[in-house]
């Protein structure tokens, strides 16, 4: 073996005993650091945050402490320095091993002195690296005998270890409330983690999320109450727990043990449904034909996360009182994300649109809730109108009202339709709904047959014969036409000799001639509707509707016509008007004056309160801010700076947010001029 494997064998030997003694010296600083820590969290309980930021410290702290110590020692990885530190040791070599290693050549050296080379330096390193390790076994001795939890507290902090940190003693007595840790598990469908807290105060928790308190020892006679609810806690291996469901209300949560007492505010955070907007189209359009591709495009935004989206379409066709109704849906997309954009796109030939029909078009969305139901969002709805051929004729006629006949037509053919009805489901009714059904139809009758006598009488110059008498068979009643004609012209003091039905009939006969007949046909339809014969009040009824047809023709009138109305621009004419003023803005409406000055005694009393017991103070507090949550949100936040900052120690923070909260409960303040004016001065 040669002297430079000899210089070799003791470099490795050197660095073996610097690599050791780096180690050694890093990891007892981070450990002595530690175990510092852990001592006075033992006596007084850290935070997460300060824990963390320890053992971040600690851990810095030994990889300095280690850098430091092999740079110092850096120079044992040279082979000359390593030549001169074996010189030290044995000076009958007189620096000819340095000369050996400096030139390469060994033939300078006495080998015989060699072998004893690795021994000495086998024995410089053990003693290097015992007083390093030694520290580190008596660290270990120390943790063996630390209360357990202490160093896994240090070791991995984390929210919600406060029930495991242990304590210096424990009292029988004391209360089983302190330390106190919150679970939040939130509902499955939002996708959130679950939390932990420390010490709560105030939990804020989606609605639907569950809560889980927790703390240390049995949980016989450790009580929760919510409202008039009380949940009893329950037991696992020297644990207490208590479970409970938020719900949309906030709570002040009261946990009892014994003489002790904790309150918790329970702030529910409502699931928002999502939030559509329509893009295109971008305006109401009429076209003139039903052909072609609508471009469909929406953005969706929530809170959570989208379950589906897609375009809804309603199809209105008819006029009058007949209208019919299609719907469908189209570009349906599941999303699964809190932001998307849906695009579809309409092709209105598959419609098969008529002219006047209305195609209204919007955008819907859906949350993946749960717990309250799903939460819909919907867009501004458009429509599409196919133009009727009149709207570009020539000689549009300007619609009028309709007149009496055709109000009686209207209603007269919805009682046959509501008798049709019922006498197609006859044979599955009893009797009683049969009878009851059938006299409302017949009241509808009646009505309309006043009505009916109401225009013959007053066409005729005569006051309205009003039918007082509730006696079906009055002998009053005209059997016939002439019957009718002949009370109306008694009615008016004339004879019934002028009107001559024999001859050429007059336009006013023409006219009340065939209302005379539709009033003879209703009484028939009411006397069978009023004994439950639907079937057999039809014939009357149709005979009657035919007349007040016969009426209609009898007197139709053509108005003028005018030219056709242009279609408007809506692109051009959107947004080119001037404003002729602004509505007012509604605002919510403000809590009453009582409840506004008992809400001013109870923040007077905790301002006055917290000079004498803070801790007191601030359970009042939180009380305070669960009743100003529903209409005083601002004053709410206030309040929950206020007992945070106390919580702390803050004294300046908690006395600003106090008055901030008094000048919120006081509302704004009122500027009033106490100077009047001197009338001299213009």
């Amino acid at each position: 073996m040669s002297i430079l494997a000899y210089v070799r064998s003791v470099r490795t030997v050197l660095v073996i005993a610097l690599a050791v003694r780096v180690v050694a010296v890093g990891t007892l600083a981070s450990l002595t650091m530690l175990l510092g820590a852990g001592l006075v969290d033992l006596v007084t309980p850290l935070g997460v945050v300060t824990r963390a930021a320890l053992l971040v410290i600690a851990a810095v702290a030994g990889v300095a402490t280690s850098a430091s110590l092999a740079w110092r020692d850096r120079r044992v990885l040279s082979l000359e320095r390593v030549a001169l530190w074996i010189e030290e040791r044995f000076p009958s070599l007189e620096f000819t091993l340095a000369t050996a290693v400096e030139t390469g050549d060994d033939r300078v050296v006495d080998q015989r002195s060699a072998e004893h080379w690795t021994t000495t330096a086998l024995r410089r390193a053990a003693r290097v690296v015992r007083a390093p390790l030694a520290s580190i076994v008596v660290a270990g001795i120390i943790v063996l005998t630390l209360p357990g939890g202490v160093v896994a507290r240090m070791r991995a902090p984390h929210r919600g270890d406060s029930i495991d940190r242990a304590t210096l003693g424990s009292r029988t007595n004391a209360s089983r409330l302190t330390p106190l840790v919150a679970r939040i598990v939130p509902p499955a469908y939002t996708g959130e983690q679950s939390t932990t807290m420390d010490e709560p105060r105030d939990v804020r928790a989606i609605v639907g999320s569950t809560i889980t308190f927790r703390g240390r020892g049995k949980g016989n006679g450790i009580v929760a109450r919510r409202g008039n609810d009380s949940i009893p806690a329950a037991s696992d291996n020297d644990r207490w727990s208590i479970a409970l469901r938020v719900d949309a209300r906030p709570a002040a949560l009261r946990i009892v043990d014994r003489g002790f007492e904790r309150i918790v505010a329970i702030e529910p955070v409502a699931d928002a449904a999502p939030v559509v907007t329509l893009v295109m189209p971008s305006h109401d359009s009429v076209l003139r034909a039903p052909t072609g591709r609508i471009a469909l495009a929406a953005d969706v935004r929530d809170d959570f996360g989208i379950a589906s989206a897609a375009f809804e379409y309603i199809v209105s066709s008819g006029e009058g009182e007949t209208f019919t109704f299609r719907s469908g849906a189209l570009g349906a997309t599941r999303p699964n994300n809190t932001r998307a954009s849906v695009s579809a796109a309409l092709a209105l030939e598959s419609l098969d649109l008529k002219p006047g029909d209305v195609v209204h078009l919007r955008a819907v969305a859906r949350d993946a809730n749960d717990v309250s139901g799903p939460g819909v969002g919907t867009s501004e709805t458009r429509t599409i109108r196919i133009a009727r051929h009149d709207e570009y004729d020539s000689v549009a006629v300007e619609a009028a009202a309709p007149s009496d006949e055709e109000k009686s037509v209207i209603s007269e053919r919805m009682l046959i339709m509501l008798a049709e009805a019922l006498e197609k489901v006859r044979p599955r009714l009893k009797r009683d709904s049969l009878v009851g059904v059938s006299r409302g139809i017949a009241a509808d009758q009646k009505r309309l047959r006043r009505t009916v006598g109401e225009i013959v009488f007053t066409r005729l110059g005569g006051e309205s014969p009003g039918e007082e008498h509730s006696d079906e068979d009055s002998p009053s009643r005209g059997k016939t036409m002439q019957d009718m004609l002949a009370r109306a012209d008694s009615a008016t003091n004339r004879s019934t000799d002028p009107i001559d039905f024999s001859g050429g009939e007059s336009p006013v006969v023409a006219v009340n001639q065939p209302l005379l007949e539709a009033y003879n046909a209703m009484w028939d339809a009411s006397t069978e509707l009023e004994v439950a014969e639907p079937g057999r009040a039809l014939p009357h009824m149709r005979r009657a509707l035919a007349a007040i047809q016969r009426a209609r023709a009898a007197e139709r009138l053509y108005l003028r016509g005018r030219p056709p109305e242009v279609v408007v621009d809506v692109n051009r004419a959107r947004l080119q008007g001037k404003d002729k003023g602004t509505s007012s803005v509604r605002q919510a409406s403000s809590a009453s004056d009582a409840a506004t000055r008992r809400r001013i005694e109870r923040f007077a009393n905790i301002v006055e309160l917290a000079t004498r017991n803070a801790s007191a103070a601030i359970d009042s507090l939180l009380l305070l801010r669960i009743d100003a949550l529903a209409d005083a949100p601002a004053f709410a936040t206030a309040l929950s700076d206020a007992a945070n900052a106390m919580r702390r120690g803050r004294s300046s923070a908690a006395t600003e947010a106090l008055a901030r909260a008094r000048r919120l409960l006081a509302g704004a303040p009122v500027a009033r001029d106490s100077l009047t004016r001197w009338g001299i001065v213009p």
